[in-house]
């Protein structure tokens, strides 16, 4: 079983008396009237009125402990020692941060928190971690209470370990405890310093630098992991990873150990000790829910240097065309009727044009014609092309269950849900198909958006349409979406005379990958399509004629 590295139990031996334990059900409410008020951002608010019915608990030596909870998505704990408690100065100033969000984990004191902050949600007990834990994952900040109660976006500290044994003001000081941080375990299932197995099995993934193919250095061969590394170059200072779904490519507000850029540096550090790079970026958009190909930078030069190539054809539409920078990426879409097949496949190699409302909320607006009115939003153009359709078995594959067939009905609960009856049946999806797209523009959800206005949303893609894809492993669970970064290209850059700044060459630097996680459950479903039944390929193609599984 995969351990999370993060996690080390501890129980806890706080001794304290608790005051008002059960009352916090009637003063909810009202701590939650001055969390409504700091949203407002027009009002501010005096400290007396912040911890308004704050729940409290008594330490040794008179120090008391003040928690409010904010009813938000991020499961957020305000807490602080009482400034006017009956303790004397001194013992105010040696309370360590650690002992305060200790109180918050302590097992006598957990119920009252928990209370505060979930709804009736799972949540796994792995999401419960301790004081150390906490402060691990980054879920921890340190924020001054006068700037808070003047603007609620007040700048705040994130804390980390060693940060543990602090002894902040406590006059104007309070921590923000991310109680339940979100979890990314799918970033333990890989060995980020070894180089992914694709790149040993013939035509699974390819790096080629000026037309020649890249090996994998003896030293990097993945052992019991899968690894990410695709390539690497130091002197240039950049990598290519392929990354899991089901993490994100920076740290969030509440985790800052479980994204792409932190498992990367850490195993760099590694690596290297004390001389690894200070630096890592991400220069190319990835959502949490993507996997595929991930261009990290590892020096401030080559990130630079991205931005320059994105950015040199700014004014002009088609961007990724204008500066040498392609990007083709492979995803599995839902077709709810066979005609719409046919309808895609009339629309493959031509660049199809949608506007975008980039300051909408998630499921961003996507139309085929600009808004004339400014005022609605800032409207901006989304160009892709799909460049091919099908597999190279399939064209399409059916989950429909309506024809009683048990190979549909597994594909459709491998792609989605297992617990759902029909899983297919209730999104209204009867086929799923592949198709490649090439985006010309870089837009946020660009590619979601333009497929779920073309009716065929991503597999998994819940805000646009796709359904909940759920992956289980090692009694964690977490969402992924069918689409991933298969092909990426761009010019080497070399260093200019003075070695200040990365200036392109003719040189090209392309990355592939030939195969995505849902590969292997359509092999399956034609695997036993065309020989579970006993029939040969010919007659696989007269049943694909009269309307059941579009193959090729």
């Amino acid at each position: 079983m995969t351990q999370d590295p993060i996690s080390n139990k501890k129980s806890s031996n706080m001794t304290g008396r608790y005051l008002n334990p059960h009352r916090h059900n009637k003063e909810r409410s009202k701590s939650f009237d001055h969390q409504n008020l700091l949203r407002n951002r027009s009002q501010s608010i005096d400290k007396a009125s912040l911890w308004k019915g704050a729940l409290v608990k008594e330490l040794d030596n008179n120090v008391v402990v003040q928690m409010v909870g904010m009813d938000s998505p991020n499961h957020t704990v305000y807490a602080r020692v009482d400034p006017n408690c009956a303790a004397t100065a001194e013992c105010l100033k040696s309370v360590p941060l650690g002992k305060v969000i200790e109180v918050m984990v302590d097992e006598g004191w957990r119920h009252a928190v928990k209370d505060i902050l979930e709804k009736g949600v799972h949540v796994e007990n792995e999401t419960y971690p301790s004081a150390n834990e906490l402060l691990k994952l980054g879920s921890v900040w340190l924020v001054n209470e006068t700037g808070y109660c003047t603007d609620h976006n007040a700048k705040a500290r994130r804390l980390s370990e060693s940060d543990e044994m602090d002894t902040p003001d406590w006059k104007d000081m309070t921590l923000r405890v991310h109680y339940v941080p979100e979890r990314f375990f799918v970033a333990y299932e890989i060995d980020w310093s070894k180089y992914c197995k694709g790149l040993l099995l013939d035509g699974c993934t390819s790096a080629y630098i000026g037309g020649v193919k890249q090996h994998v250095p003896m030293t990097g061969l993945p052992d019991k992991k899968d690894g990410a590394l695709v390539y690497e170059n130091d002197e240039i200072g950049f990598a290519l990873l392929n990354k899991p779904g089901g993490m994100p490519t920076n740290s969030t507000k509440t985790n800052h150990a479980e994204d792409v850029a932190s498992m990367y540096g850490a195993a760099l550090k590694e690596r290297h000790g004390d001389k690894s790079t200070k630096h890592i970026s991400i220069p190319l958009r990835a959502e949490t829910e993507m996997n595929g190909l991930l261009l990290v930078s590892t020096k401030r030069e080559f990130c630079s240097y991205m931005h320059e190539q994105l950015d040199a054809a700014r004014g002009n539409d088609l961007v990724a065309e204008n500066c040498g920078v392609a990007k083709t990426y492979k995803c599995l879409v839902c077709i709810k009727h066979p005609s719409d097949i046919d309808r895609i496949e009339k629309l493959m190699n031509r660049d199809l044009t949608h506007w975008v409302n980039v300051k909408s909320a998630c499921p961003k607006t996507f139309t085929r014609t600009k808004p004339t009115n400014p005022k609605l939003g800032d409207w901006q153009k989304c160009v892709m092309r799909i460049t091919s359709i099908g597999d190279e078995k399939f064209r399409a594959a059916c989950v429909s269950s309506k024809y009683n067939d048990s190979n549909d009905y597994t594909l459709a609960h491998r792609l989605w849900d297992p617990r759902m009856e029909m899983p297919a049946e209730e999104l209204g999806v009867s086929y799923v198909m592949q198709v490649d797209v090439q985006l010309l523009t870089t837009k946020p959800h660009q590619i979601r958006g333009q497929l779920a206005a073309l009716g065929c949303p991503i597999v998994g893609d819940v805000a646009y349409g796709g359904g909940s894809c759920v992956m289980r492993m090692h009694h964690h669970m977490w969402q992924r979406m069918a689409v991933q970064l298969c092909h990426l290209e761009f010019n080497m850059p070399e260093w200019n005379e003075d070695k200040t700044a990365l200036v392109p060459t003719d040189k090209k630097c392309t990355f592939h990958l030939n195969t995505a996680w849902w590969t292997e459950y359509l092999n399956d479903y034609e695997r036993v399509f065309r020989w579970g039944k006993g029939i040969s390929g010919e007659l696989a193609m007269q049943q694909c004629r009269h309307g059941k599984n579009m193959l090729k």
